[in-house]
């Protein structure tokens, strides 16, 4: 992403490009559902996280200047940013459903906004960050699987393993999983197709226009993430019919959202032959890790970590082994000799990606661990047994989320 200017300009063809970011960030809105964590996240992004993040004087590991947006002026990219590091919190609520404090959520929301993801943005997207200068080319996360959705997971997995499983998920003495679904199953399908939409917004507007022949990077990103999508949700449906004898709708609309995030750092790197392959990929991915983290009885309602960590890390480990030399000198807009792997262009590429996953990854997690440690030291954490089998909604919100569904 940071391979474009960032400075304001007032031509016509900037006003295209300006339009282009902003009904994309308005797509990528689509997929924020917590209104706590993007009222204080905002503010906090605006405030701090920006800066950090992008602040144009800045050392390889942080920014440190652009603080409540002073002395900046291309507002276009900010609302962009705005709208991922949003996103990127949002992940994290999806891992501890249920049963966590609202303080709690007010914490980590403003914790990641002002530091855990800034800086992960800072080193790979800024200018200079350190991830983002090394090798030939630096690490490549086109639209956010390692900035956005394998930060957000890697959050949420420290959260809800410090947390603990929801009252229930686990029995007591086998230790085997006890199925806990949702209310609507074809709820949660209309909200699969709904972020499928807004991922369209991630990945075509990302490439932060439309002038300069970036119409074909963004034609290529939605093709090839909508094959990745669509492969890894069919792979998924086979598996599983396979597997139980019955095709399950939830895992297979799961491992649609899995295809999806596997192609956020490569979607515009690589070509839809390798976007079926990612996609079957990241249907094993995300069901192998989403039976792990069973097995370790670690209790992750909507399968964020999965989704979001383990395909976010495959997607991104993806770009050293399928992208073209062609199709990083087009978006680099300079010759390389590193690309991917299975082109001949050896194993740089793949060592910088495999090295930018360990190293935001470690960074999340140290921080994440402190952070949620912290909470339960304090209490601030999880709500009360009571609290939680009456429901956060009944106890916190001052209502009931479904009242049509509430026994008299």
């Amino acid at each position: 992403m940071e391979y474009l200017d960032f400075t304001a300009s007032t031509s016509f063809e900037a006003a295209v490009d300006d339009a282009w970011v902003l009904n994309a960030t308005f797509l990528t809105l689509k997929q924020v559902i917590s209104i706590i964590d993007t009222a204080f996240g905002s503010l906090i992004f605006w405030a701090l996280g920006f800066g950090f993040a992008f602040g144009d004087q800045s050392n390889p590991f942080i920014g440190y200047h652009h603080f409540l947006l002073t002395d900046y002026q291309n507002l276009v990219f900010f609302a962009f940013q705005w709208a991922f590091s949003a996103t990127s919190i949002t992940i994290v609520s999806g891992s501890l459903a249920e049963r966590v404090h609202i303080n709690s959520c007010l914490i980590y929301t403003i914790v990641m906004s002002a530091v855990i993801y800034p800086l992960g943005a800072h080193w790979v997207w800024s200018k200079g960050g350190w991830l983002r200068t090394i090798g030939s080319n630096g690490i490549l996360d086109f639209a956010g699987g390692i900035v956005v959705h394998m930060v957000g997971g890697t959050v949420g997995l420290v959260g809800t393993y410090i947390v603990g499983p929801r009252i229930g998920r686990f029995d007591a003495e086998s230790g085997k999983p006890k199925p806990l679904p949702g209310h609507s199953i074809t709820l949660s399908t209309l909200g699969a197709f709904i972020i499928w939409y807004g991922f369209y917004g991630y990945n075509t507007g990302s490439t932060l226009g439309v002038s300069w022949g970036r119409t074909a990077i963004a034609a290529r990103a939605a093709v090839t993430m909508t094959i990745s999508g669509t492969a890894s949700c069919a792979t998924t449906l086979i598996v599983m019919k396979l597997y139980s004898g019955k095709y399950d709708v939830s895992k297979s609309v799961n491992g649609l959202l899995a295809g999806l995030v596997a192609t956020a750092a490569s979607c515009a790197l690589v070509e839809p032959w390798a976007g079926f392959v990612i996609g079957c990929v990241s249907s094993f991915v995300y069901l192998g890790a989403s039976r792990f983290l069973l097995r370790l009885r670690i209790d992750d309602p909507l399968d964020s970590v999965p989704i979001h960590m383990a395909c976010g890390m495959w997607g991104a480990i993806s770009v050293g082994l399928f992208a073209t030399q062609h199709n990083i000198e087009q978006l680099l807009r300079r010759p390389t000799n590193s690309f991917g792997l299975f082109y001949g262009g050896g194993v740089e590429q793949l060592g910088v990606q495999l090295l930018g996953v360990i190293c935001v990854s470690g960074w999340c997690l140290l921080l994440s661990a402190v952070l949620f440690t912290v909470m339960k030291r304090f209490h601030q954490l999880r709500i009360d047994p009571t609290r939680e089998l009456m429901g956060i909604d009944m106890d916190q919100h001052g209502g009931p989320a479904y009242p049509n569904f509430q026994s008299i």
